[in-house]
């Protein structure tokens, strides 16, 4: 009588219950750090809407002493967009005409992100269009004002950005 010993084959892999255990922490990590991706891309689009408002409004005051004609940064705020005009005549009786600035001068249109709406402005209003604008004049100053942004959702803060007229002056609050 002969007797034979297998040895049994070593078995390389992992088992269900260790794929599952994997499988359960790996969704844990993600549902911890999802919550805290979103707070930081929600806060990194405000800090980018504000800075692009603010370089807008800088951009039109420097344009304005640059070139010596009056510049304006008309405020769609139905719609949440900036627009960059420059002063292109005006008449005896002291009416302005405008033209945009083209993206290749630097203008173009700077349109707030869905989740951010204006909430209050306090600048001028065109008689024609009824939009709200900030003047640039060749002298280096700008009419005063301040814009209020809210973003949506709950117990998120207004910003308020307020310039003060004189080159490169803003407050953000």
């Amino acid at each position: 009588m002969r007797i034979i010993y297998c040895k049994k084959k070593a078995k390389y892999g992992f088992t269900l219950l260790e794929l599952v255990v994997v499988v359960a922490f790996i969704s844990i990590l993600t549902g911890m750090v999802i919550p805290i991706y979103n707070r930081t891309m929600y806060s990194l689009r405000i800090r980018n809407t504000t800075q692009d408002i603010t370089s807008l409004i800088r951009f039109a005051q420097e344009k304005a002493v640059a070139e010596s004609r009056e510049f304006r940064v008309l405020i769609d705020d139905e719609n949440g967009k900036f627009s960059l005009f420059r002063l292109k005549s005006q008449s005896r009786d002291g009416e302005k005409e405008f033209e945009p600035v083209g993206t290749g001068d630097g203008g173009g249109v700077i349109a707030l992100p869905e989740t951010i709406k204006i909430s209050r402005i306090t600048a001028g209003k065109d008689r024609k269009t009824g939009m709200h604008y900030i003047s640039c004049y060749p002298n280096g100053a700008s009419d005063m004002g301040q814009i209020e942004l809210e973003p949506q959702g709950r117990g998120r803060q207004r910003i308020l950005i307020k310039w003060t007229g004189a080159l490169g002056r803003f407050e953000i609050k």
